[in-house]
């Protein structure tokens, strides 16, 4: 049962999110650019309906049990907003700085991975510990009907073979770091305290946030509400398939063909 928190907190995420549609829809930003570095762009109708698919999917297909994985209770409640807080001076941090690699990891690391463990606001095997068994079956149809929709209307890879070291290390920096970070430690905590919608509204648009330093190019106002909508869009879908599946596993990998398309990962074969 939702607090009053959980209430506002669940009404602000949704207002965040329709104020970002509704700024694309009227600035005319339709065709979402992919970063700042780029001009190919994904059409924002096709974003809906790949989040949107997969939701739907998920909907259908219960999962066999549910894991709450942490007690409502103070000590929870802080963790989350511990956290919320070093995810936020990464956005804003990395926003704010010259960017390239050694600001990313001199940011990133430190915020995301190394507080966190060293302040025991969490542990590494957090959201680990109670398996995955009979946990793939179930969520298979949401992940496929996601990725089916992600592949079939994303853009074809031209460009050169990518380097297997530079994938893995994308694969683990985000995939797997901002997975664990956001979904298994932030959202479960905002989970216990406040409701699952809440949480994942709110961990989503903070996991979409640091992205508008290497997104968009067209000015802050509209670079955050292509953000929201891309990002958020595809943080809202992981963030209820791990609310309602508990399988880290598959979140690690729909982030890592997202960041690596199926096309790209292909060519380097």
């Amino acid at each position: 049962m939702r607090s009053r928190t959980g209430d506002f907190l669940l009404a602000a995420g949704l207002l965040v999110f329709a104020a970002a549609g509704v700024t694309l829809l009227w600035t005319g930003h339709t065709a979402l650019r992919y970063s700042a570095d780029s001009d190919d762009t994904l059409p924002l109708w096709v974003i809906c309906l790949t989040v949107f698919g997969g939701l739907a999917v998920a909907r259908l297909v219960p999962p066999k049990h549910h894991d709450d994985l942490l007690p409502k209770d103070p000590r929870t409640t802080r963790q989350a907003w511990w956290l919320f807080a070093l995810g936020l001076a990464f956005a804003v941090g990395y926003y704010l700085s010259p960017g390239g690699d050694a600001w990313f990891l001199g940011l990133k690391l430190p915020l995301l991975l190394v507080i966190p463990l060293l302040f025991r606001l969490t542990s590494w095997r957090e959201g680990y510990r109670n398996g995955t068994s009979g946990r793939w079956l179930r969520p298979a149809p949401a992940v496929l009907t996601f990725l089916a929709l992600f592949t079939l209307f994303g853009h074809d890879y031209t460009g050169a073979r990518p380097d297997p070291v530079v994938v893995l290390s994308v694969f683990l920096l985000n995939a797997v770091l901002e997975e664990t970070f956001y979904r298994v430690w932030l959202q479960t905590r905002l989970e216990a305290s406040y409701g699952r919608w809440p949480a994942i509204l709110l961990s989503s648009l903070l996991y979409a946030a640091w992205h508008v330093a290497i997104h968009g190019g067209n000015g802050f106002g509209v670079d955050l509400a292509t953000t929201l909508i891309h990002l958020g869009g595809y943080g809202v879908f992981l963030g209820y398939l791990w609310s309602r599946y508990r399988n880290p596993w598959l979140l690690f990998l729909v982030h890592g063909i997202i960041n690596l398309p199926i096309p790209m990962l292909a060519a380097m074969w």
